[in-house]
């Protein structure tokens, strides 16, 4: 009888646990089933956490290439700025030399005409000057033919 009582209280237990058992089997192919997830899950996040280390390193690349790109616009900038400095001193010398130049050629006109001036009144003095020596020479002459004239008179008288 005891060995009828373990079988009676076997078989009772069995089929008593035998939905736990279902369920135990069903939780445990659900959790077999939740840990092939889990585990692909785990995959992508993987994944995902390389994609965004790539896509982290890739930011920083562009970061850095945006730094250089910066500060050669920098440099351009600041090339530029010393470009137009240079080109404003150069204009301020042009229109320096432009106005030493007109003052320059001013002033060489004024002597141009200051020359012109002198020559004018030294050619009419030269002329003049060519007038009365051609006179004087006439009249020099004249004087001499004269005083041979008398001399010639007064050697014939004293003769």
């Amino acid at each position: 009888m005891a060995q009828e009582l373990i079988e009676l209280f076997r078989s009772v237990l069995k089929e008593e646990l035998q939905p736990v058992h279902e369920r135990l089997g069903r939780l445990e192919e659900g959790q077999q089933r939740l840990e092939e997830n889990q585990l692909r899950l785990e995959e992508r996040q993987q994944r995902l956490e390389e994609r965004q280390q790539r896509l982290e390193e890739r930011q920083q690349r562009l970061e850095e290439r945006q730094q250089r790109l910066e500060e050669r616009q920098q440099r351009l900038e600041e090339q530029q700025q010393r470009l137009e400095e240079r080109q404003q001193r150069w204009e301020e010398k042009l229109d320096n030399f432009l106005i030493e130049t007109r003052s320059h050629f001013k002033k060489i006109e004024e002597e141009l005409a200051e020359h012109r001036r002198m020559f004018e009144l030294l050619s009419n003095d030269w002329r003049n000057a060519k007038i009365d020596i051609d006179y004087l020479s006439a009249k020099t002459g004249k004087h001499d033919a004269e005083i041979h004239q008398i001399k010639k008179r007064l050697e014939l008288q004293q003769l």
